[in-house]
């Protein structure tokens, strides 16, 4: 991104490439703030009492130094004439946008584009699905239903892990129990039946020892009103589902989301009763009080 910059009656505001600079007017390099996006709260159009118009900047951090003094919650007011009303609506919507962003919630993860299938002998085969299910343990009996998945699985979706399993909610016998971005997936070895579960309809996995078997272990996925519970001999199976589904479930719910504003209502209610508290016992005047306490109720998200 290009460098936008505004000149104003008492500063000098350049935006761009991942940085907000404010220069004193009349000087080459000092500067008021110069700090990552990241590091801001929000930006904000402000019109003053006096009829003044200002750019309001706030801070994560109350600690560093605005104008040779702390910050502590109090914006960075920037002066600006009436005709740069438009230009700066502008600049403040773009800052707002690159906070936004920098926010965003990014999970780490494997390269997971869906590979194009390949005729076999038995119909359609997918590298993912030859990977996972040879990642499981074997079982005898299991090649129908793996032969099933290859046909069940969409262009849109990645399959992640597979395991043979007893179903025992709901009941429906020995199947292949495969995850992938989008759905679990129960095939009944006998292929009489077949499951799914959307993602997004998963709140969390986990396994356990068997309650009927300490030889056994037992995958619960929990959909906020039922558990799924499965079975199978082999712990490594389903540990590897379970972390699948997981997995899944965050992909589909915090992936490319909003995080929540930092510092967050209950921060910023924590450090007003703070200074409430200082203040009656004399440690902070009123002059300071009612600076400070502007700053904290100023940078609540504005919706409260």
């Amino acid at each position: 991104m290009d460098i936008v910059e505004l000149r104003t009656p008492t500063a000098i505001l350049r935006h761009g490439r991942g940085r907000l600079v404010v220069l004193r007017p009349g000087t080459e390099g000092e500067a008021v703030l110069d700090v990552p996006i990241s590091d801001l709260l929000k930006a904000r159009l402000n019109r003053r009492a006096d009829d003044a118009v200002v750019i309001e900047i706030y801070l994560r951090d109350p600690a560093p130094l605005l104008v040779g003094v702390p910050a502590d919650r109090t914006p960075l007011p920037v002066l600006i004439a009436e005709h740069d009303v438009p230009a700066a609506t502008e600049i403040v919507a773009q800052l707002n946008t690159q906070i936004l962003a920098a926010r965003r919630v990014e999970i780490e993860q494997p390269e997971l584009e869906p590979p194009a299938p390949t005729w076999g002998r038995t119909g359609p085969e997918r590298a993912d699905v030859d990977t996972a299910t040879q990642r499981m343990t074997p079982r005898r009996g299991a090649s129908q239903a793996i032969a099933a998945l290859q046909r069940y699985v969409t262009p849109e979706e990645y399959l992640l892990e597979t395991a043979v399993v007893a179903a025992r909610v709901p009941e429906a016998g020995h199947g292949l129990l495969a995850a992938t971005t989008t759905r679990l997936l129960f095939i009944a070895l006998d292929l009489r039946v077949a499951h799914e579960l959307p993602v997004p309809a998963v709140l969390w996995a986990r396994t356990g020892t068997d309650r009927e078997n300490d030889l056994r272990t037992v995958l619960s996925v929990h959909d906020g009103f039922l558990t799924l519970e499965f079975v199978a001999g082999e712990r490594a199976d389903l540990e590897r589902m379970a972390r699948a589904v997981n997995f899944a479930v965050r992909l589909e719910a915090a992936h490319g989301a909003i995080a929540p504003p930092d510092p967050g209502v209950s921060t910023l209610y924590a450090e007003w009763e703070l200074l409430v508290e200082r203040h009656s016992l004399g440690m902070v005047d009123e002059s300071q009080f009612q600076r400070f306490g502007r700053g904290i109720l100023r940078s609540l998200p504005d919706r409260c």
